[in-house]
Formats: C-alpha cells, structure tokens, sequence
C-alpha cells in the first residue's frame, strides 16, 4: 500500500488521530526501505513521544450513544415533539460520529505488511518465484507444471490439482547450497451423492490442501518413502523392506529398480527415513532421472506466529515483530536438512 493512500482526507480527525496516521505512514516507509529484519527493528527504536497505534474514538462513540439515544426518546415523546426534528438530530449526531471515526484497518494493513517483510527478509523467500538457475519465463506456471509432471504427487485429485502459492528460497548446510521451493497444493475429489437424492448426476467435491518442497541439486536415489500408503504410483511400485520389523509397520519405501533399491537404502537412510517420518505425515520422492527431490504432507508449513494480544503502541509492535517466525517452516527444514545431507 503506498504511503500516500494511509494520508486520508476522508475523515474530520482529531490532532492525536492525525499523529497516529503519520505513525502508520511512517511504518509503512520503514518496511519499504528495509533490507534486513534488523533495519525494521532498529527503526522502531527509539520512536518518539507519541508511539499510540489505535485512534482515540471517544466522541465518536459519544455521539452513537447520544444519535442513539435521541432518537428512542424522540419516537417515545412524538405525541408532544414531532418526531421529524429528533430524527433529524439523531441522524446529525450519528452522521458526526460518522465523520470523525476512525477504523483501526490502516493500523491493521501496515502491520500485516510489516509481518510479511519481516518472514521475508528473515528466511530469504521470494514468493511466487522460482529458483533462479530455472528458466525465468514470464509465464512461471510452465515451470511449475513441468515440476509436477516430474512427480507422481500431484494426480490425486480427480477434478482438480493446483498449487496455489510456491515460494523460492535457498538452504545452506556446510558450505553447500540447495536451492528450495516451497508450495501449497490443494487437489479435489468429485464423488457421486447418496443414490437416494433425487438429483441422481450430483456430485460432490472434497477439497484436501497439502503442502510440500522441491529440492535441487539432489543425488538420482530413486526411491519413495511414506507413511500414509500401502502402495504408490508409478514407476514406484518395487516395494522395499527393511530388516527391522517395527520401521516396516510405520515406513514404506518404493522404488522403480530393485538394483537400485539395494544400493541407495542403507541402514543410515533407513534411520534418518524413519526419525523424519516420526514428525510428518506425507511422502518423499527421491527423482530417479533428475537431481531433484519433492516432500508433500499435510503440515502447513506456511503456517505462522499469531500474535497473543492486540499491538496498541510501537513497542509492544516491536516485540511483537522480534518473535514473528514460521514455527513449521523451521522445524521442517531442520528435519529435511539431516535427512539429506
């Protein structure tokens, strides 16, 4: 949003009012122009004398109350005043109150703004990009649609498979680099209704979101592994055990050659397989052609930090933006990391 739009003239505002929008302005050139989490952060401090994020609506609600009021005693004494002159009264208190409220979604607006900038100069996203050694073609959904003919992972709709949001960024682990995108797919399922219901050619959608990550620059292993199937697509469908009979209950692996299977599921995987899998529910694929891998499960891992009360002051607003993370995202990625490297 730009800063001249939150400089509104539509409102009479008081001088607290007005002090509070050029705080909102001010947030909104501080995000702008940041190029770190910390920038944000060593802006909001020090501040200056007035650090209020709300507006000050007391008359405002003054004049509702008294609008309100006036024209329920108007309708009660119409016998000996004429209604016409309290209504139009109460309707000129209430227009009043009308012109010098404000609603609090500027204040709302630059803080959701300020929570983005801050997830997105902390963990290096860019959304709706994908990673920059892929052809940046203007049309991004052809990359995207080539990623997903590469995996199975993404048929199992059968009216609708999209991903809706992907995000690139890049993840480090001892000097090595792995580009990283990031996606939420949703896929819908149309089912007949009960044979009952008179409209026998009905149907029903179910709608599922998942939430997954493609990984570059990955060895050829060519396995799947899951926790939620007894079998999987193709070319995975050389199923794999294990010598350990409790893995086997709770981890099914999947592969297009038992060759290969041999070679690539050593104890070591298994193991790392197997703590991953005791967090998430979903499956892994290892591209048995492409150095690349793909996650999809049911966590969300775009999920983020809720703030616990709501932010009335600068400094209450910084340390809300201190400690605004995305728990999942983390978490995930410290468990993908020790499963790939």
């Amino acid at each position: 949003m730009p800063i001249q739009t939150v400089k509104t003239w539509r409102h009479v505002t008081t001088k607290q009012n007005q002090q509070v929008m050029k705080n909102v302005a001010r947030l909104w050139k501080i995000g702008e122009q940041a190029t770190s989490t910390q920038d944000i952060l060593d802006a909001l401090h020090p501040w200056g004398e007035c650090k209020d994020l709300y507006f000050h609506n007391f008359i405002a609600h003054l004049f509702i109350v008294l609008g309100v009021f006036i024209l329920i005693f108007g309708w009660m004494i119409h016998v000996y005043i004429p209604f016409a002159l309290t209504f139009l009264v109460g309707m000129l208190c209430l227009f009043f109150a009308y012109l010098i409220y404000e609603s609090r979604s500027p204040i709302e607006e630059v803080i959701y703004f300020l929570e983005q900038r801050m997830i997105v100069l902390r963990y290096d996203l860019n959304f709706n990009r994908v990673p920059s050694f892929l052809p940046q073609s203007s049309n991004s959904l052809l990359v995207m649609s080539k990623l997903k003919q590469s995996f199975p992972l993404f048929s199992k709709g059968n009216a609708t498979n999209e991903i809706t949001q992907y995000i690139a960024t890049t993840w480090e682990f001892e000097h090595k680099k792995y580009p990283v995108l990031l996606f939420h797919y949703y896929y819908i399922n149309e089912l007949p209704m009960s044979q009952f219901n008179k409209d026998q050619n009905k149907m029903q959608g179910i709608r599922k979101d998942q939430w997954g990550v493609f990984i570059f620059d990955m060895p050829r292993l060519g396995f799947a592994a899951t926790n939620q199937r007894h079998a999987f697509f193709e070319p995975y469908t050389q199923k794999w055990s294990t010598s350990d009979i409790l893995v086997n209950e709770n981890l099914r692996i999947f592969g297009h050659d038992q060759n290969q299977l041999a070679r690539h599921i050593s104890p070591m995987m298994t193991l790392k397989l197997s703590d991953f899998f005791q967090d998430y529910s979903g499956e892994v694929v290892f591209h048995f052609a492409e150095d690349m891998l793909c996650y999809m499960g049911n966590q969300n891992l775009f999920q983020q930090s809720q703030q616990k009360q709501q932010i009335r002051d600068i400094s209450t607003l910084r340390g809300h933006l201190r400690t605004f993370r995305m728990p999942e995202y983390e978490k995930f990625k410290r468990s993908m990391l020790n499963l790939i490297t």
